[in-house]
């Protein structure tokens, strides 16, 4: 696992880093660093690196392409849910019309979006930590969030999707 630099910020422990997964999926011409949090919604005072948190950054990086498929197809289908959604209110035009990106398949979010934040939620399920992502995205100035599992989609939804513990702990209760 890569040496990852961890200060205390504002919402607890955070750092930078790289995920070669995620290098060609940018929305600005050159690649960023991918900004890491530990507690979500929930960050404690004097909070520490634990052993839980340190099993789910060597994951990340173990499994950096099974997660990225695994939410990129998330993705598509939030996506599809929504366009059903609007053109059963709408005519295909109004869908066009909201920016949303009419897609099909990964290779076509390319440009549209880049993974912005991950934040390591102190929730657990068989030793792993839930996780969130959260994208910019072109299509919603305020992003896009997706909690996972290991490489189990949880939830897609709104940036903050990504951070609320709540979100973990009600698929902890409900996911047999």
């Amino acid at each position: 696992m890569p040496q990852v630099e961890l200060t205390r910020g504002e919402y607890g422990l955070e750092g930078e880093i790289r995920l070669p997964a995620w290098e060609h999926w940018q929305i600005q011409e050159q690649a960023q660093p991918i900004r890491v949090d530990f507690g979500g919604d929930r960050v404690e005072e004097g909070q520490e690196l634990t052993e839980s948190y340190r099993t789910a950054l060597a994951y990340l990086f173990a499994g950096q392409e099974q997660i990225q498929n695994a939410i990129l197809r998330g993705i598509l289908e939030h996506l599809a849910q929504q366009r059903d959604d609007l053109l059963s209110d709408a005519m295909e035009k109004d869908f066009f019309l909201s920016g949303m990106p009419y897609v099909q398949e990964p290779a076509d979010l390319l440009g549209e979006l880049q993974l912005e934040e991950i934040h390591v939620l102190p929730v657990e399920r068989d030793c792993l930590c839930y996780m969130g992502y959260a994208f910019g995205c072109r299509w919603d100035e305020d992003g896009i969030g997706v909690m996972t599992c290991g490489s189990r989609v949880v939830e897609v939804g709104g940036r903050d999707t990504a951070l609320l513990c709540w979100l973990a702990e009600d698929d902890l209760r409900h996911f047999h």
